[in-house]
């Protein structure tokens, strides 16, 4: 080979090398999803000039802060292999459990102890669902979706329930330092779950449980204690944000939650969760959230018809699981 051509090879391979690098970045879930929120965002903002005003990111951020919360612990439970669909009937069930107990004159922190330890058993139960009966964790958390939602619209009649006391409603509406406080809840749990997937041995076993569950045994892996300790977080966070949610609109109602496991399940996908686990990151959740509620919001500023919504959201989960299955395909052949 002469010394031109290789002059021109080490040239071209030069030339490509950056190239290749954005590529390899765009690869990454959670980068492309970033650039896609910023130019949804971009274009939003072109549309109509209330999407960049502080009173609606306000409301953007208190509006996600709910799934947000509840996200985090699905995240990790899916990447173990475990779906769950029950989050949003937790949330309306445990949140009634804790008005309820308002009601009758219970104190605050009673009250609040109760609905968080109800939604630790709520939660706790799912995984004993899946490890004693067999059952698919698909099958078990729609089981108990529907199962929960019933008791909490017998629970509040098919109404709703208020007049807490003022202490209680502060919870939910108190601001620090100009933020309000549900925001600050979310992110106090978000970095809580980037460091314990990331620092804590026991919570990044969930990729080698979603990776190879007989494999995970074999390590010496406790797969069953691990199921049952990751429902039930997820259940005291569904309880949790429940309270809060009811805290600060003041009320309970029989339609809390609904939907919100669904529109998280979509979210964890597009984040980069693959449905068969062992994949996907607490950034991406996080991202693959805003997405869905900057959708919502979208529709909202545009004065769109709300329905919309549940079409866009079902064509992202085609799309986001069509795109976990091409890319599964696309590393097998490599």
């Amino acid at each position: 080979m002469s010394v031109e051509k290789q002059r021109t090879n080490k040239a071209s391979v030069k030339s490509g090398q950056p190239l290749e690098k954005i590529g390899a970045m765009l690869q990454k879930r959670e980068i492309s999803l970033a650039i896609l929120l910023i130019i949804f965002g971009v274009c939003l903002s072109l549309a109509t000039p209330n999407f960049l005003q502080v009173a609606n990111f306000r409301v953007l951020l208190q509006g996600m802060a709910t799934d947000m919360m509840i996200a985090i612990p699905m995240c990790i439970s899916l990447i173990a292999g475990n779906i769950d669909f029950s989050g949003g009937s937790a949330l309306c069930l445990n949140g009634a459990i804790c008005a309820l107990m308002l009601n009758k004159g219970l104190p605050i922190p009673a009250a609040i102890l109760i609905g968080l330890f109800s939604g630790f058993v709520l939660g706790a139960l799912n995984g004993v669902i899946i490890n004693k009966l067999g059952l698919t964790p698909l099958v078990a958390t729609m089981g108990t979706w529907m199962a929960y939602r019933g008791v909490a619209l017998v629970m509040l009649g098919g109404g709703t329930l208020s007049s807490f006391p003022e202490q209680f409603l502060v919870l939910g509406r108190a601001t620090v330092l100009g933020i309000p406080i549900t925001i600050i809840y979310m992110l106090v749990i978000v970095a809580a779950g980037i460091l314990l997937l990331k620092y804590s041995n026991f919570f990044h076993n969930a990729y080698y449980i979603g990776s190879n569950k007989a494999s995970a045994k074999l390590a010496g892996i406790n797969v069953e204690r691990f199921t049952i300790i990751t429902y039930a977080i997820t259940g005291v966070i569904a309880a949790f944000a429940g309270i809060i949610l009811s805290a600060r609109l003041g009320s309970c109602s029989q339609n809390a939650g609904e939907s919100l496991e669904f529109r998280n399940v979509v979210a964890l996908l597009v984040g980069g969760v693959s449905m068969d686990g062992g994949v996907g990151s607490v950034l991406g959740a996080m991202l693959g959230v805003v997405l869905m509620q900057m959708v919502g919001n979208a529709i909202t500023l545009l004065y769109l018809n709300t329905s919309y919504t549940k079409v866009i959201n079902g064509c992202i989960l085609i799309l986001a699981v069509g795109l976990d299955v091409l890319l599964k395909k696309k590393k097998a052949k490599a």
